[in-house]
C-alpha cells in the first residue's frame, strides 16, 4: 500500500475482516536545517511518516479486535535531536504523543511507540557508504553502548509491544541509550 495515499490504505484493508496488530515503517521524507529546506522539503517527515501512520490505523479503526496492538515508528531523534533536523525531530515527538493520545482513545486497544536510534540494516545499505561511515561512527559515539542497532533488536521491541497485554501509551528507546547521553 502506499501510505500518502488514503484510497490505497482504504483498499489495503477493505479485504481483511479484523486486525490484531498494526506495525508500519514505510516512510519518505527529506532531512535538513531550517535554513535550508523549502515548506515542502520539512514538512515532509510529517506527511509521510506522522500522516502515512495516521491514515493506517484510521482506514483500520472499524476492523480492529478489541485487544488488538498498534505500534508507531518514532526515531531517538524526538527525545535527543541532532544539530540541524528540527522538522524531523518535530515529526518524531508528534509520533509519540499520537500513541499517548491514541491509547488513550482506544482503549482497550493498546497503542505503544518503537524509537530505535541509528540502525545498521536495509535503510542505511542504501546510503552512500562515506555518509554511512561518517554516521555510524558520530552514532556510536554518542551512545552508551558504542555501536548502532540492528534489525532485528527492533523487531525484537516490536514484538514485545505488540504482544504485552499491558503496555500501552509507552514509547521504548531501541537506542542503545543513545537517548541517555
Amino acid at each position: 500500500m502506499d501510505t500518502s495515499d488514503s484510497a490505497s490504505v482504504e483498499a489495503f484493508f477493505a479485504s481483511i475482516p479484523v486486525v490484531d496488530g498494526i506495525f508500519t515503517t514505510a516512510a519518505e521524507y527529506v532531512v535538513g536545517p531550517m535554513r535550508d529546506l523549502d515548506p515542502t522539503d520539512a514538512a515532509s517527515p510529517f506527511e509521510s511518516k506522522f500522516w502515512g501512520q495516521y491514515r493506517v490505523v484510521r482506514a483500520a479503526l472499524d476492523r480492529l479486535s478489541s485487544d488488538a496492538s498498534i505500534v508507531l515508528m518514532s526515531g531517538a531523534a524526538s527525545v535527543r535531536p541532532p544539530a540541524a533536523a528540527p522538522a524531523y525531530v518535530a515529526a518524531n515527538a508528534a509520533i509519540e504523543g499520537l500513541a499517548r493520545g491514541l491509547a488513550v482513545e482506544l482503549a482497550p486497544i493498546r497503542v505503544n511507540a518503537v524509537s530505535p536510534g541509528t540502525i545498521d540494516g536495509n535503510l542505511w545499505a542504501n546510503r552512500d557508504e562515506a555518509v554511512r561511515a561518517a554516521s555510524f561512527a558520530q552514532f556510536s559515539a554518542d551512545t552508551v553502548l558504542g555501536r548502532p542497532g540492528r534489525e532485528g533488536e527492533v523487531a525484537d521491541a516490536v514484538i514485545h509491544l505488540l504482544t504485552n497485554g499491558y503496555t500501552t501509551g509507552s514509547t521504548l528507546y531501541v537506542d542503545g541509550g543513545y537517548s541517555l547521553r
